[in-house]
């Protein structure tokens, strides 16, 4: 399929005219924008496929099963008639198209591009669909293909805008915002690459140009054409449609207007989330209705609200601060948690049988009204001065066991460690993650003088970065012996100091109310805010080093340097040039 070369079709064209070739149906086929209603088309297609020309009506069958988001049955269709279509490049387009959307047959995608490129070396569509391919998990081969597609095609604003997306990821900005304003000077009219070069602009912290062409998304909205996102956002809260790209154009604005510290504006948006591509239904426990505001929610003697964690490790801790609210508010609450936080919301926030193991499915009988827990700063009207901020708001509820106990360092202090964050989302594990060995010096050093014992908080694959100095008598490994995150408060609570990226250990520490530091990329998460040393969230115990530049790791490093010095009183760097001249 040529990548947007394809002229619509009229949606009002009548069924009964379909094409009476196989070849030209399949052309009409893919001519057809997205939004065509593509199920009425199935019954007489269907038929097709058993005539005598079967095989030829099988593969328009199988791009309307694509249509239809049946990747699968469009991709068993295509292989039945492999050995008929072998030497047709757009068929090969086609099998590769449905095997991408399949998580388990994206070699096969490659393969099925790849045959289509060998039949065709000129195809531009075949670059582009193989640099989509490639987006996530081989950036420079993406690049590379997307480079070759718009050399055989420069008029495609699709392409434009999916390789600057690519270099949104990889934050080439000043790149990624030129690609994406020509994907705009060839398509207008295409809200998605509007809300890209927003994020563009965003990680550039061109605040103001963001906005504007958020509202530029907004605008593009059939339901209010021309419409502000304030119009969009109260359409959306009266119960009107919208479609998905003012949904993320929202979302981005949600995500915007937190991070500059307009809270007001943003929690209210960030409700939209709901209807973004990203909300899993499944994680709603009840059919009952959303909490929308806290005058609706259940009182005593009623059934208990169901509060539930929608997102992170770390956004449950940093939001469990809520808990307490609606206790105080006088409404009852049960909430779902995932099983490695189990223990720390019974015990250390002290909720007993009221949290209970999140279901991850929806459960029909259950009518009782629920709400996110990421949702309660908004219903609590929560603005950036009134962030319920005394810490520690978690306390250990019984003495630390024998297991967990940290020895005293001989005469320094003890420092906890987290280089890596969650490299289950892979975009962020680049830009949140420190090399180990960047940190390791000065560490070793400040060892070396009897200033500190290294205790290592480090889980999953990233704590083999440690191996070099694992049998070191002074650092201490606790990877092996915490099983959830109330053994992981056992241990934080006996640290002097944690030295951590942005992780479920930095909230953590932070709800203890111990000294924590915090290591930040340069587009970091809207909850740190911008340029912000402290954080209104954990006033008391967290300090921000900031990168200033993106993936510039050695800036921070050279921060931690500093603050090392000045928290020991000591110029570490001339006790290394005394100790090399003694």
């Amino acid at each position: 399929m040529q990548v947007s070369t394809l002229a619509d079709a009229d949606p009002s064209a009548s069924y009964a005219e379909l094409p009476d070739d196989p070849a030209t149906l399949l052309r009409w086929l893919l001519s057809l924008p997205e939004t065509y209603p593509f199920a009425a088309l199935q019954k007489p297609i269907t038929a097709r496929s058993q005539s005598d020309q079967a095989l030829e009506y099988k593969v328009a069958l199988g791009f309307l099963h694509f249509r239809l988001q049946q990747p699968a049955e469009a991709l068993a269709l295509y292989q039945q008639v492999l050995s008929s279509f072998d030497q047709s490049a757009t068929f090969h387009l086609l099998r590769g198209m449905a095997a991408r959307k399949l998580p388990d047959q994206h070699a096969l995608a490659q393969q099925a591009y790849e045959r289509a490129l060998e039949l065709e070396p000129q195809r531009s569509d075949a670059f582009y669909n193989l640099g989509n391919l490639y987006r996530e998990e081989r950036p420079l081969d993406a690049e590379r293909c997307y480079r070759a597609s718009l050399s055989l095609a420069p008029e495609q604003p699709m392409a434009w805008h999916n390789y600057g997306i690519l270099l949104v990821h990889e934050l080439r900005l000043r790149e990624a915002r030129h690609a994406l304003q020509l994907s705009l000077q060839l398509d207008p009219k295409e809200a998605a690459v509007w809300c890209n070069l927003a994020l563009a602009l965003f990680a550039d912290r061109r605040m103001a140009a963001a906005r504007l062409a958020l509202r530029e998304a907004v605008a593009l909205e059939p339901a209010l054409p021309g419409g502000t996102p304030e119009q969009a956002l109260s359409h959306w809260e009266r119960g009107g449609p919208l479609c998905r790209d003012s949904f993320d154009a929202l979302w981005d604005l949600a995500l915007i207007s937190l991070a500059a510290g307009d809270y007001g504006w943003g929690w209210r948006c960030y409700e939209i989330r709901f209807s973004t591509k990203n909300h899993v239904p499944s994680e709603v426990p009840s059919v009952g209705p959303r909490l929308r505001t806290l005058a609706d929610a259940p009182r005593l003697g009623q059934p208990p609200l169901l509060v539930w964690s929608e997102q992170g490790l770390g956004d449950a801790i940093q939001f469990g601060r809520y808990l307490p609210l609606l206790e105080a508010a006088g409404i009852p609450f049960e909430f779902r948690c995932r099983k490695p936080l189990l223990r720390l919301f019974q015990d250390w926030f002290g909720l007993g049988d009221r949290v209970v193991p999140e279901t991850l499915r929806t459960d029909p009988s259950d009518h009782r009204p629920h709400c996110s827990l990421l949702s309660l700063p908004h219903l609590f009207g929560t603005e950036l001065q009134t962030v319920p901020a005394v810490t520690p708001y978690i306390r250990p509820p019984v003495p630390t066991p024998e297991h967990l106990r940290v020895p005293a360092p001989p005469g320094g202090l003890s420092v906890g460690l987290v280089w890596a964050a969650n490299p289950a989302n892979k975009a962020m594990y680049r830009h949140k993650s420190i090399p180990l060995r960047l940190l390791m010096p000065r560490l070793l050093d400040l060892i070396d003088w009897d200033l500190i014992d290294l205790h290592v908080l480090q889980f999953g694959t990233d704590n083999g970065q440690l191996d070099p100095w694992r049998s070191h008598e002074r650092i201490t490994d606790w990877s092996e012996g915490i099983d959830d995150f109330s053994d992981t408060a056992h241990v934080l609570q006996q640290l002097d100091l944690v030295i951590t990226v942005d992780t479920a250990v930095a909230h953590l520490s932070g709800a203890l109310n111990r000294p924590t530091w915090l290591l930040l990329p340069r587009n970091c998460d809207f909850r740190w805010l911008l340029d912000r040393r402290d954080s209104p969230w954990y006033s008391s115990s967290l300090r921000l080093f900031r990168q200033p530049d993106h993936g510039d790791w050695n800036a921070v490093v050279r921060d931690l340097h500093q603050a090392l010095d000045d928290l020991f009183l000591l110029d570490l760097e001339a006790l290394k040039a005394a100790k090399i001249e003694g």
